[in-house]
């Protein structure tokens, strides 16, 4: 046996070793078509600038097209579009070739082209009176056909890319369509089916209409997209002033209705403030407008906060959202076309229909609305919670910095009254202050009663809102942030101390987020645990020095008890239930855990002819074993493991669980270690991740968290890693690997009794959960390695709570889960059980 563990060692660590050398060594080929396209746009472009020939060819001639897609009229512009070309089409062309990548930009460009051109021509003549966006009158640009590119790459790529590149893709067509609807956005819009199509002619994965799961993290990728681009919409629109798009309404929130007309200062849309016909108008503040947006930049910072998953920055978001529908809600019930029409020739601009400025604010208070009620529906993909001192924190420096700019606006009107025409007076202040919180350009000039006409009075009127607006930029800032601002963190801090000092193979779990933590009184010792409906279910046993007291568990017992809770002991050991037996519960085995020695572990035997073969052919294959932490892969690591990730929920009939079920996140924490696979083109085809166990004397081992491999991966991938991280460890000194249990898969013990009632409910449960999480063949996985199986169980007070328990471990691993959704999710299990007999 020894002379087997040798050699089987020696074989792992020359792949190991051999890893370093032939990564480093490793290449990416140059983006021919890439670097060739953005050259070709260069070249013509500085070319076309000054020459005019290039510009006389009729809309639809091909030539002029074909011109269009390589031609950019201005520096700036090109200096962008240069660099787009060079990311965009280089990952296209690492994903579908070379040669379908100039398919995609040239033959995709020119149909979007004339799409484009056809859709214009027959929207100006059955829409005459009620124009959606300029009237194209060439071919599209290059942004177009990259979108084209883009699209038709995405077919090939991975469900991760795949859904941020299509959603990407859309919410930025469909934004600067709505809000700005120039002809360039009109074929941005039309790239996106054209891009679609010709990636499956190409022979990319065909479009499908089921929606494909997310993992939490994923759904907050997506969430944050759509805050960000909604967003930064209404600043297109300011940018563009008026606009053509049917959203180009939120432009005209950044004209100021404070103008001077002829030398007179006086308020558009006002009654009491009337503008008299001039010749000439101008506006009072020329960048008054700006600080509109200041709103937006709110948005974006809550955006990042979604990213990271704080329920604060989610709530902001849902917050801002909804003061926006309110306020365009009200635009669009006290705005006169008169109004638009007066402001237009402030600006020099033509106003638009009275149709379109209509459906323009309708639609303008659906888009926050909507956005609104999606962040709300998937608010369980963000779960991290503010503490309460910097909730309250931020609630009240928002509140105290609006009564300062109420009060500061009325006192300051009071002293300055004789400034503003006509009047301020106290009652006119007393209904007027409220508004200073909106920014000027977004206070309709039929609720102004009085202009600012001196430069004091104009401070009075633009300083306090814009002062208002950037504390509460600061303060969201300082609410998503600050690492303070997060509830727990202090107490996870503390956890991971106290699980250094003794915890079971599954403790380091007790510092994911998610848990609550109770800290047993004048001893070294805790409990993780998640309450829900009246059940609070610990992960695991106790964590500390002083885990193995038995009044441990009867102290937190009481504590659950002067809470009204039902305690429930989950997924302990034989130790830890020991530790129990003085309560006099009952107990029950709801997993195995698989527990390798790494010391005297070896492949040898017949029953473990799998791990072997798994080890000759990735020598063979030249697939590479690598043991390291997140932190120090490189960023293409990291997105290539969230993309196998995604790609094995994507493919799921229910939603990612937790609980004792760990997340590619949880291998970000810098305990925790993964042991990658790498084909001979240093492409990571499987990961592992594992979390660290922590004895008396410290690390002792590691504990096997997640499993994920590619669908085109070498058979045996994930064996080859585990007997990698079995020789890893031996090498460091560790002397327990554990593979950890297999939830609802226990191998019951045949005493000749009838099972009992939660026998049943975990058979009943595996049976369903099979077909989606192969919880049996994930133990049948672990007895190839032929491990030390040992008992995990659940202690619980008597039979009469299983029903609230199996609620609460429902919930426990499907966190958001409610009565209704744990209909629909047993009615998928259904399905997918019968669909995978029918297949069988």
């Amino acid at each position: 046996m020894d002379r087997d563990l040798r050699r089987h060692g020696r074989e792992l660590l020359t792949v190991r070793q051999t890893s370093g050398a032939r990564l480093a060594g490793r290449r990416q080929p140059l983006p021919f078509v890439a670097c060739t396209l953005a050259a070709v746009v260069v070249g013509v472009s500085l070319v076309s600038m000054n020459a005019d020939a290039f510009r006389s060819a009729g809309s639809f001639d091909l030539r002029a097209i074909l011109l269009t897609l390589v031609r950019v009229d201005d520096p700036l512009s090109l200096f962008v579009v240069g660099i787009a070309v060079l990311l965009v089409c280089g990952w296209a062309e690492r994903l579908m070739g070379g040669a379908r990548t100039l398919l995609a930009y040239a033959v995709g460009g020119v149909v979007t082209s004339v799409a484009g051109l056809t859709v214009g021509a027959g929207e100006s003549h059955l829409f005459p009176t009620v124009p959606l966006g300029e009237m194209p009158v060439t071919g599209a640009s290059p942004l177009p056909a990259l979108l084209v590119v883009a699209m038709a790459a995405s077919c090939f790529a991975g469900a991760l890319w795949r859904r941020r590149v299509r959603g990407v893709c859309l919410l930025l067509a469909v934004t600067m369509f709505l809000y700005s609807a120039s002809a360039s956005d009109l074929f941005a819009l039309l790239a996106l089916p054209v891009g679609l199509g010709l990636g499956m002619l190409a022979g990319g994965q065909r479009a499908t209409m089921r929606v494909q799961r997310s993992s939490r993290h994923e759904v907050r990728v997506l969430l944050c997209a759509l805050t960000a681009i909604t967003a930064m919409g209404p600043i297109v629109a300011t940018l563009w002033g008026s606009g053509a798009g049917l959203l180009s309404v939120y432009g005209w929130l950044s004209y100021d209705p404070i103008v001077v007309a002829d030398g007179v200062v006086c308020v558009a849309g006002s009654a009491l403030v009337p503008c008299p016909d001039a010749a000439s108008f101008s506006e009072v503040q020329a960048h008054a407008g700006w600080i509109a947006v200041l709103p937006l930049l709110v948005l974006l910072v809550a955006a990042w906060g979604i990213l990271r998953g704080q329920l604060a920055a989610l709530g902001v978001a849902m917050a801002v959202n909804m003061l926006i529908y309110a306020g365009m809600s009200a635009l669009f019930i006290v705005w006169e076309p008169d109004t638009l029409a007066l402001l237009a020739r402030v600006r020099g601009t033509d106003a638009d229909g009275v149709w379109q400025t209509l459906v323009g604010f309708a639609v303008g208070a659906v888009v926050p609305l909507g956005v609104a009620v999606t962040l709300f529906l998937s608010r369980r993909a963000v779960s991290v919670a503010p503490t309460s001192k910097a909730l309250r924190t931020f609630l009240t420096t928002v509140a105290l910095a609006a009564a300062a700019t109420v009060a500061v606006s009325f006192a300051g009107g009071l002293a300055a009254a004789d400034h503003f025409s006509p009047r301020l007076t106290p009652e006119t202040l007393w209904r007027d202050a409220p508004l200073r919180l909106l920014p000027p350009s977004l206070v309709p000039g039929e609720w102004v009663h009085a202009a600012p006409a001196t430069p004091l009075a104009q401070a009075l009127w633009y300083l306090p809102p814009l002062v208002f607006w950037l504390v509460c930029v600061a303060a969201t800032v300082r609410l998503v942030m600050r690492p303070q601002s997060v509830r727990a963190d202090e107490d996870r801090a503390r956890v991971r101390e106290m699980v250094q000092r003794g915890c079971g193979s599954l403790g380091f779990m007790a510092t994911w987020p998610g848990n609550a933590y109770w800290f047993a009184p004048g001893a070294d010792a805790g409990f993780a645990y998640r309450p829900h409906g009246g059940v609070a279910v610990t992960l695991g046993g106790a964590f500390g020095g002083d885990r193995g007291r038995p009044e441990i568990g009867a102290a937190f017992v009481e504590f659950c008890g002067d809470n009204g809770w039902t305690p429930v002991f989950y997924s302990v050991d034989d130790a830890a239930a020991d530790a129990l037996g003085g309560l006099g519960w009952q107990r029950t085995r709801v997993a195995d855990e698989a527990i390798l020695d790494p010391q005297t572990w070896t492949p040898a035997g017949k029953k473990r002819q799998d791990v072997r073969t798994a080890t000759n052919r990735a020598q063979r294959e030249g697939v590479l074993a690598q043991w390291v932490s997140w932190g120090t892969l490189a960023l293409g690591d990291r997105v290539q493991i969230r993309e196998i990730s995604e790609g094995w929920v994507a493919d799921k009939s229910v939603p990612e669980m937790g609980f004792t079920l760990g997340t590619v996140d949880e291998a970000a924490d810098p305990a925790a270690r993964l042991m990658l696979a790498r084909d001979a083109s240093g492409r990571i085809i499987a990961v592992t991740t594992w979390i660290p166990a922590f004895g008396a004397h410290g690390l002792c081992g590691y504990t096997l968290d997640v499993m994920r491999r590619r669908h085109d991966a070498m058979n045996g991938v994930v064996e080859f890693l585990v007997g990698a991280a079995v020789e890893q460890l031996r090498a460091d000194g560790c002397t327990m690997l554990s593979l950890s249990g297999s939830p609802l898969a226990p191998n019951r013990v045949d005493d000749g009794e009838a099972p009992s009632a939660v026998d049943r409910l975990l058979e009943t449960s595996s049976w369903l959960l099979e077909p989606a999480y192969g919880f049996r063949s994930l133990a049948a996985f672990k007895k190839k390695f032929q491990p030390d199986l040992r008992p995990l169980w659940m202690v619980y007070p008597d039979a009469t709570h299983l029903p609230a328990v199996a609620l609460a471990l429902l919930r426990c691993y499907v966190p958001g889960l409610d009565v209704a959704r744990a209909a629909r999710l047993a009615a998928r299990m259904r399905r997918s059980r019968r669909s995978s007999i029918a297949r069988v």
